[in-house]
């Protein structure tokens, strides 16, 4: 494996474990603070694609309205 690939799963793993946490403290005040950071210093060191940073921006979206639709039919 080269040190790119390494660098990248590394870098994907901390994005995924992050976004497991925001799971379980959404609704709290900047929840998302972790992981955005995350995928923000991943793409600013070029460890994910701009594909990929798209795409686990959307995911945190998706976290909130999920959460978002929860609260509502809970209410």
């Amino acid at each position: 494996m080269s040190p790119q690939q390494r660098d990248h799963d590394t870098a994907v793993g901390w994005i995924n474990t992050e976004l497991a946490e925001l799971r379980k403290e959404v609704g709290k005040p900047n929840a998302s603070a972790a992981v955005r950071s995350a995928i923000t210093l991943a793409f600013l060191l070029r460890t994910i694609s701009d594909t990929e940073h798209r795409e686990f921006q959307s995911r945190i979206d998706e976290i909130y309205d999920d959460h978002k639709s929860s609260r509502a039919t809970a209410a």
